[in-house]
């Protein structure tokens, strides 16, 4: 008999994930109705003492994760393979405590961060190993010393905004939380330790996601190449605002290595003083210093990009980065690229709509749906010509933004 799950054949689904590495459309598309009747069969199978243990006891697997990722032991395990290693020999290696130790471990295990092998022995799983990847590392350490404060006063401080939706962005989770008047970038930049976890975070982040280098530009927006004959070397082809360190001004060069014309990215002076030297032919990309809450100098550009910018801001923040944006167009010549996440009307997964109360305590800010990015870019002379999602799962999508005529 053949074994099935939310309507899909369990045996052969994990079987070509396993020799495919999860790859293809219709494996994830399997591999995500897999995951939530396997919740529901959770759900539907706790009591509800079960129910309230695993709501309580939910926080310890952050705490606990990041404690392992600090002594190295995802990492020690995930060397030794599939061999087991004493309780005694792991607190040698990682220079703790047995006694604490193995208290820690006893619960790792129960949630299947680690396996226990035997009385005193343990061994690397699936989760192990997950959790052993750099991107995952990031991230623990990000969400446990900038997020998880935010989550433990979020009822103190909805309590006391009357459980009103935050709009602005020195009135949040943020301020209560550090005792702080300041928003929480400027928190960061006096509390380094914060600033570079999170620039970590984001870092990985950016190398865990497909964006620009997911397609063909000019396969996917024509129209913004239709004179392309007209592209000369001075020509403002790409201007990457906010962008960073310059990641994805070199995607974009690197995915039309072929068109004529400057490749910019904008940042305030203290993010571009990390921009490591170029010895990969990235020299022709310019950095620029420029804060985007004032207007933009490069007029008349092929392609404006806003990446993970927006969703930083409250929608009156929002509006001003997008009209500086607006001035510095030239009708049909010119258009935006935003790559944000799309929320879907139903079905948010866990990270999108995680992201989005993350989003709310940290800045007063969010993540949107097609209705709110629709509404935003109409508030400023913006209509959305073409929409691409390139992750199902996360609703991370590329919104090609147009001039109203």
């Amino acid at each position: 008999m053949t074994a099935a799950l939310g309507g899909v054949d369990l045996h052969s689904t994990i079987t070509q994930m396993q020799s495919s590495g999860g790859a293809g459309d219709v494996l994830e598309d399997s591999r995500r109705i897999l995951l939530r009747a396997a919740k529901e069969v959770q759900y539907s199978l706790e009591t509800p003492k079960e129910t309230c243990d695993r709501f309580r006891y939910s926080g310890l697997n952050l705490s606990i994760s990041y404690v392992f990722y600090q002594i190295k032991l995802f990492d020690i395990l995930v060397d030794r393979a599939d061999s087991p290693i004493s309780t005694r020999d792991l607190a040698i290696e990682t220079k703790t405590d047995p006694n604490l130790l193995v208290r820690l471990l006893r619960y790792a295990a129960c949630n299947g961060f680690v396996k226990q092998s035997s009385e005193h022995s343990w061994t690397a799983s699936r989760l192990t190993r997950s959790l052993a990847v750099r991107s995952s590392q990031a991230n623990l350490e990000d969400a446990f010393i900038n997020a998880m404060p935010h989550f433990v006063d979020l009822p103190r401080f909805l309590a006391q905004s009357k459980y009103q939706n935050p709009t602005d962005s020195t009135k949040t989770v943020a301020q209560l939380s550090r005792n702080t008047s300041l928003g929480f970038f400027d928190w960061m930049k006096e509390n380094p330790k914060h600033y570079e976890a999170l620039n970590n975070f984001m870092a990985a982040n950016r190398m865990a996601r497909i964006g620009i280098d997911a397609f063909t530009f000019e396969d996917r927006f024509p129209s913004l190449f239709r004179n392309d004959q007209k592209l000369e070397s001075s020509t403002p082809l790409f201007v990457d605002i906010g962008g960073g360190r310059g990641q994805m001004s070199r995607a974009f060069k690197n995915a039309c290595p072929h068109l004529p014309g400057r490749i910019i990215f904008q940042d305030l002076p203290q993010t571009l003083a990390n921009v490591p030297s170029s010895s990969d032919g990235s020299s022709s990309i310019e950095p620029m210093d420029h804060d985007f809450f004032q207007p933009q100098p490069i007029k008349g550009a092929r392609i404006y990009f806003l990446r993970h910018v927006l969703h930083d801001w409250p929608d009156a923040k929002a509006e001003l980065i997008l009209k500086n944006t607006v001035d510095a167009m030239r009708g049909h010549d010119s258009a935006l690229l935003i790559d944000e996440k799309v929320l879907p009307d139903m079905g948010a997964s866990l990270a999108s709509a995680g992201l989005d109360l993350n989003m709310m305590m940290t800045f007063a800010a969010q993540e949107r749906s097609e209705k709110q990015w629709r509404d935003l870019l109409a508030r400023v002379g913006l209509r959305i010509e073409y929409l691409l999602k390139y992750s199902e799962n996360t609703g991370d999508s590329v919104i090609m933004a147009l001039l109203v005529d």
